[in-house]
């Protein structure tokens, strides 16, 4: 398997406790560096708007676009054509500060209660400078369910819609804001198609996929994905990985410690990114 190759200007960050690694340029491209970049955050989230598919979604696929539900048990959940994905004790956590702590039950908060700068750059701007964080690269948080959608058409809808709304999240700050592409590789050759127009399009110099695999029990070093990866390196496009810890995907540990998220955010994460 080929690897898309780092080159002058790039650098490695990773954030194993989270499950993923990525290469990174710093600052993008036709910027002037005028900040020095002392602490990145390498692992930052968003938390996708509500209305995000309902505004960003190419038309010909409005009507199967994922929505927010309620389920039976009262819960949140993203719907995509009936399947319930994320975790069956709702999505309100996502957001939430503190509850991987204990500080905030992890019901107890409504999913547009999260953080707001998870929502809105300028406030997450406010957070950061608090935290001392120069820059961020920025994954999805319900967007890590997307590799369970079986219609590669649809499953690459999404993430275009979910790639322009996060480009426009970044827009207001271009030397702080970095926001890493999701791909569909339910298909290859549509995840190929994304990788190029958030490059060439939107300007983002990475993409994210799940380590888990796509098609049936095929790694991500199967030559079915030989394609992908030359395209990455002519790009010069970062690939990183990032684990969800959900059982939408073939997931390692998941069945084990349904009742403990904790062990199974260390099991899944850590095996996965090492399989």
């Amino acid at each position: 398997m080929s690897a898309a190759r780092p080159c002058s200007g790039w650098a490695w960050f990773s954030c194993s406790g989270h499950g993923s690694i990525a290469a990174v340029r710093l600052p993008s491209e036709g910027l002037p560096m005028t900040r020095a970049y002392n602490v990145v955050d390498a692992d930052g989230h968003i938390l996708e708007p509500l209305d995000l598919w309902d505004k960003y979604i190419d038309p010909e696929f409005r009507e199967r676009r994922p929505r927010f539900v309620i389920d039976d048990n009262g819960k949140e959940r993203l719907s995509v054509e009936g399947k319930l994905l994320g975790n069956p004790r709702g999505i309100g956590s996502l957001g939430s500060v503190g509850a991987r702590q204990g500080i905030v039950k992890p019901g107890s908060l409504k999913y547009a209660e999260g953080r707001k700068g998870g929502f809105d750059p300028h406030a997450r701007i406010v957070d950061m400078d608090a935290d001392g964080i120069d820059a961020a690269f920025l994954y999805p948080s319900l967007g890590l369910f997307a590799g369970a959608v079986e219609d590669p058409g649809l499953a690459a809808a999404m993430c275009r819609a979910y790639n322009r709304w996060l480009a426009d999240y970044c827009k207001p700050y271009p030397e702080r804001l970095f926001g890493v592409a999701m791909l569909p590789m339910q298909s290859v050759e549509l995840a190929v198609d994304e990788m190029r127009y958030a490059r060439e399009k939107l300007g983002m110099r990475g993409g994210f996929l799940r380590p888990n695999p796509y098609h049936g029990k095929k790694m991500i070093s199967d030559p079915m994905y030989e394609s992908f990866w030359t395209m990455a390196e002519d790009l010069d496009f970062s690939i990183g990985f990032h684990e969800g810890s959900t059982n939408a995907m073939p997931t390692v540990g998941v069945d084990r410690f349904e009742d403990d998220r904790a062990a199974r955010h260390m099991v899944s994460h850590t095996m996965e990114m090492m399989l």
